[in-house]
């Protein structure tokens, strides 16, 4: 009796259960969430796009000897500005002085020596393979005369570049080998502006009409920006990188390191593309994507998208994947989900405040 009595309580309580679960699942499933939509807007002829850019050199260039020797002596530091062709350092050259003056002795004395043989050449006292041989001797000890007053010349570190010195890697008295950099120099003659540009904007760049620059550090002045190159491919973050100069009417003081904005006006008639709200956005299966209402049956469908970058105005470019027949949720979607049910709410108008007409 007992054992019967504890089983008919066991089945109670599973049925009490499973009624309670079956009632809270159908009352979540009954929940019908309000929604405002938009219809996408038009992007007129041309959009403009703000991103961030910086200021760097054209190039970095290494100082370097074309000949070895300890340094004797440095004639700039870091900091300092130099023109192209200015001495920057010396190395010691009194080896190369003595090798040149011992070479000068030699070819002088092989220079009397070949004009004796001359004269006798030109009588015949001198066979044709020994003259020869003495005129080769000439000429080789020429070449190494040149070659170590070409040496000598070389330990004159010149500037190969209008520029900063960002690094001086050596003191005087060290010992330097040929081709080792001595001088880190900074290219100023031309600076560039580097922007990183998301890819949707990088499959725009056929609409790319120009480029403005700005800087809070001079206050309501602006200037114009041409394109250098566009990097084809992107790097680890999905970016690609768009260097801009500036042009050579543009009375701006612009310095390696300094932050910019750039803007970069772009053709938009004709190219399908429309604005909606940022917040109608979402992310969905690691694309955006927007919410698309189906007025047959009043569900919602999650649409991905191609973005284009977010304006200043709190809208967002969609260059693919939207038209403009379409109605979109405008906000909240983070708690819809793909095929739901909604209820539609529709804004009072201005003449009917609170809908009480």
């Amino acid at each position: 009796m007992n054992k019967v009595l504890i089983c008919a309580c066991g089945v109670a309580i599973t049925l009490l259960a499973s009624c309670g679960g079956n009632g809270l699942r159908e009352d979540h499933k009954d929940v019908l969430h309000n929604v405002f939509l938009v219809s996408p807007q038009a992007v007129d002829g041309v959009s403009v796009r703000d991103f961030s850019g910086r200021v760097e050199e054209a190039r970095s260039v290494s100082a370097a000897f074309k000949t070895g020797g300890p340094i004797e002596r440095l004639y700039v530091k870091e900091g300092d500005r130099v023109r192209r062709g200015q001495l920057l350092a010396e190395l010691d050259s009194a080896d190369y002085v003595l090798g040149i003056n011992q070479l000068r002795v030699q070819h002088s004395q092989f220079a009397t020596e070949f004009a004796r043989m001359t004269r006798l050449y030109a009588t015949g006292g001198v066979s044709d393979n020994d003259y020869e041989k003495a005129k080769a001797g000439l000429e080789q000890l020429a070449y190494q005369l040149a070659l170590q007053e070409n040496k000598l010349a070389y330990c004159r570190l010149l500037a190969p570049v209008d520029g900063v010195v960002t690094d001086a890697k050596f003191e005087p008295g060290e010992l330097v080998d040929a081709g080792t950099p001595v001088f880190d120099l900074m290219d100023n003659t031309r600076l560039e502006v580097v922007v990183d540009l998301p890819v949707g904007e990088y499959m725009r760049r056929d609409d790319f009409q120009s480029f403005t620059g700005r800087s809070t550090l001079l206050p309501g002045k602006t200037f114009a920006l041409s394109m250098l190159s566009l990097t084809p491919k992107a790097d680890n973050n999905q970016l690609f990188q768009l260097k801009l100069t500036v042009g050579p009417d543009a009375d701006v003081a612009l310095t390696p390191g300094m932050n910019v904005g750039v803007a970069i006006t772009m053709a938009g008639g004709g190219s399908g593309a429309v604005a909606v709200p940022v917040q109608a956005v979402f992310d969905f299966e690691g694309r955006p994507a927007v919410y698309v209402y189906d007025a047959s049956d009043s569900t919602v469908r999650a649409t991905p998208v191609t973005l284009s970058g977010t304006g200043a105005d709190g809208y967002v470019t969609v260059t693919s994947g939207l038209d403009l027949s379409q109605r979109i949720v405008r906000a909240g979607v983070h708690h819809l989900t793909q095929g739901e049910k909604v209820n539609v709410i529709t804004p009072a108008s201005d003449s009917n405040v609170g809908n009480l007409l």
